[in-house]
């Protein structure tokens, strides 16, 4: 009767697989809509913020730096002064870019990690049914021999 029971267990495994699969499938996918999104907001709003702030700053500086009464030209140490500040300003968005484009590759390789998961439990569920199948094949042998049906025992 073992044999009723492996054949439920290998349609439950294989059930099972295809469930885990499709969920993490389903996370995969939503992990990579969430990174696209992640990006085109970083893009379309935080990108630009930062650069608007970035602008307002140097003008900040720039005024401050006139007000003192020194002259702005090249050369001069308001100039230098002023270069050097465009220059962190210009660090500091190419780091701001490249932040958000490592946080995007990071959640795009999170979801190939989910679904690389998803597979293994859908092979995971697949072998275990096979398993399941061959022992009920070999349930059913051992019961017809001990019953005399196969290898010529006694009936």
């Amino acid at each position: 009767m073992s044999f009723f029971g492996n054949l439920a267990a290998a349609r439950s495994a294989k059930a099972l697989g295809e469930y885990n699969n499709q969920l993490y499938q389903q996370q995969a996918a939503y992990q990579r809509e969430k990174a696209a999104v992640n990006l085109a907001t970083y893009n379309k709003i935080k990108r630009p913020l930062f650069v608007k702030n970035l602008k307002r700053n140097y003008s900040n500086f720039f005024v401050k730096a006139l007000s003192t009464g020194a002259e702005f030209r090249e050369g001069t140490s308001p100039y230098l002064a002023g270069l050097e500040f465009k220059i962190n300003q210009a660090t500091d968005l190419t780091i701001a870019d490249y932040n958000a484009e490592m946080d995007q590759q990071d959640q795009l390789n999170q979801s190939l990690l989910l679904a690389a998961r998803g597979q293994g439990e859908l092979f995971k569920g697949k072998l275990t049914a096979q398993t399941e199948r061959v022992k009920a094949v070999g349930s059913l042998l051992s019961t017809g021999y001990d019953m005399g049906y196969i290898g010529g025992g006694s009936a």
